[in-house]
């Protein structure tokens, strides 16, 4: 919980902030994030990462003909831009509720599926 996982091979850039604490072996083409500066929001690092600034980082520095890889030294390097932490905090307080409206959009669109399938089901 916490930390942040970065794809940096194949598809680099993608940045995910887990929001429970999960079991388990990390992908070797997925690194694990964890901010020791608490100058910076996890859920704004994420945001930075996968804008298209980010993205646009992660295509120019990673290499490789047929899978790209963005190698750790190149990620530390990636500029970020640090905003005062009021913003952040406001910023990452938008992407929260987002997820929590996404979240709860997809019950209820499988409670209303439910309810279709019922009601064909009871005809």
């Amino acid at each position: 919980k916490g930390e942040i996982l970065l794809t940096k091979d194949a598809s680099p850039g993608v940045a995910y902030v887990l929001k429970e604490n999960i079991e388990g072996i990390i992908s070797g083409g997925i690194l694990r994030l964890k901010i020791k500066n608490q100058e910076i929001e996890d859920e704004y690092l994420a945001l930075c990462v996968n804008s298209v600034i980010g993205r646009m980082q992660a295509e120019r520095d990673a290499g490789g003909s047929i899978i790209a890889h963005w190698k750790p030294e190149q990620i530390k390097n990636m500029a970020i831009p640090i905003l005062p932490k009021p913003i952040q905090q406001e910023i990452s307080g938008l992407i929260r509720q987002s997820h929590d409206a996404r979240k709860k959009a997809k019950e209820l669109l499988e409670e209303a599926k439910r309810k279709v399938e019922e009601l064909i089901e009871n005809k």
